[in-house]
């Protein structure tokens, strides 16, 4: 039987309806703005606290979207069968970028109060900071942001705009399908130097005074890792609630799953260490100090728990071929990743506003479920705006022949 027929065969299971989320829409959307608003009243109370609650809350979602961009670049470069299974929710996940960059402006009032190199005071007493006021300025600052986004939404509607192409075309199905794979190295090439920039902007800034080559790859690898622990969880989810899914995701791709989430773990382990080796090592206190602050005696549980259960505990799990071809063994072990790359996030950032300890308070909490039920609302509606699984595409007619060889 040639590809055309087999495809052609299967042809019910490649015209998927979308799913029904109207009902987490709604739930998502209703507990995102009542948190939200909790928040916000709160923030009469507590200040500058309202704005580091939110830029950490900001960083974790944003993450997720710019991880599933990652993703979904990597998946189109390596042309896996198991991209297949994934690249619906993934292109739902990177649709919220424009969405993110709304939700960016509330911390430009709040700018003021995260970033210290916008006060002058402080730059009259750090003159190696003043010297770079070329480029931290809260200008330059926001010009920067809009770049950004409006970079990574657009490659979002890009390859959202060709995968739906590819539904609707039999004949030019597999030539979209090699566009798209072909751009994909130049978009990711473009994902890491604005991610770069980014990641000093929003998060190394906190601290004007120190500087990690590494931080951003750190950062950029923590998205990697949000975005595939989720992606397990939605497809998982989904396979519940549809038969066809279900029959495609075998214990084989769901181990080609569990061995990308165990991969980008290690990398993002690799180059925390990495970090690690190299500024402790070279015995400066400028280089140091943000290490010193998070092994003081108020962040050291905080700091262990990371290495030993962020990393070693999900890193032995998974190594087990066993685990990663279970779907519940392994969805426990991508929410345990989130909740990892959630509490990494308040390590890197919370120390630096000189919170002591781990004093998680009711505003962090609020925002991250306001901001996670806004992000949730609308990946549920993204998710049915389209076929659950990609017609035409030359990667799932694989997944098909090698479910039913």
């Amino acid at each position: 039987m040639s590809a055309h027929d087999t495809s052609a065969a299967h042809a019910p299971v490649m015209q998927l309806t979308a799913p029904n989320t109207g009902r987490l829409q709604t739930a998502a959307l209703g507990v995102g703005i009542i948190a939200l608003l909790g928040a916000v009243i709160l923030g009469f109370v507590g200040g500058s606290e309202f704005f580091q609650s939110y830029l950490m809350a900001f960083l974790f979602w944003v993450g997720l979207s710019l991880g599933a961009l990652v993703l979904l670049l990597v998946q189109h470069m390596a042309g896996g069968p198991w991209g297949a299974i994934i690249s619906r929710p993934l292109e739902a996940a990177v649709s919220l970028l424009p969405l993110m960059g709304l939700l960016f402006i509330p911390l430009l009032f709040g700018a003021r109060d995260l970033f210290v190199w916008t006060d002058a005071a402080f730059l009259a007493e750090h003159a190696t900071v003043a010297n770079k006021t070329q480029y931290l300025n809260l200008p330059f600052f926001i010009v920067r942001a809009v770049i950004y986004f409006l970079i990574w939404s657009s490659g979002a509607l890009l390859y959202r705009r060709l995968s739906a192409r590819q539904d609707e075309s039999n004949e030019n199905a597999g030539l979209l399908g090699y566009r798209m794979k072909n751009m994909a190295g130049v978009w990711f090439v473009v994902y890491v130097m604005t991610m770069t920039f980014a990641g000093i902007d929003w998060a190394m800034s906190l601290t004007p005074v120190w500087f990690s080559g590494i931080y951003p790859v750190i950062l950029m690898a923590g998205q990697a890792v949000t975005a595939i622990a989720f992606m397990i969880l939605v497809i998982v989810a989904l396979a519940a609630r549809n038969a066809s899914i279900d029959g495609l995701l075998t214990p084989k791709r769901l181990q080609d799953l569990g061995n990308l989430l165990m991969a980008v773990i290690m990398f993002w382990a690799y180059v925390q260490v990495s970090q690690l080796i190299i500024l402790w090592s070279n015995n400066v206190a400028e280089t140091a100090s943000w290490y010193v602050l998070r092994f003081s005696d108020a962040w050291i549980g905080l700091s262990a728990f990371l290495l030993f259960f962020g990393f070693f505990a999900p890193f032995m799990i998974l190594f087990s071929r066993w685990v990663k071809r279970k779907r519940t063994v392994l969805t426990v072990v991508a929410v345990w990743a989130l909740v990892v790359q959630l509490l990494n996030i308040f390590w890197f950032i919370a120390p630096t506003f000189g919170r002591a300890g781990f004093p998680l308070t009711l505003t962090d909490v609020l925002l991250f479920i306001g901001l996670g039920g806004v992000w949730l609302a609308g990946f549920a509606r993204m998710l049915t705006t389209r076929n659950v699984l990609p017609a035409n595409d030359p990667r799932l007619l694989r997944v098909l022949v090698d479910h039913h060889a």
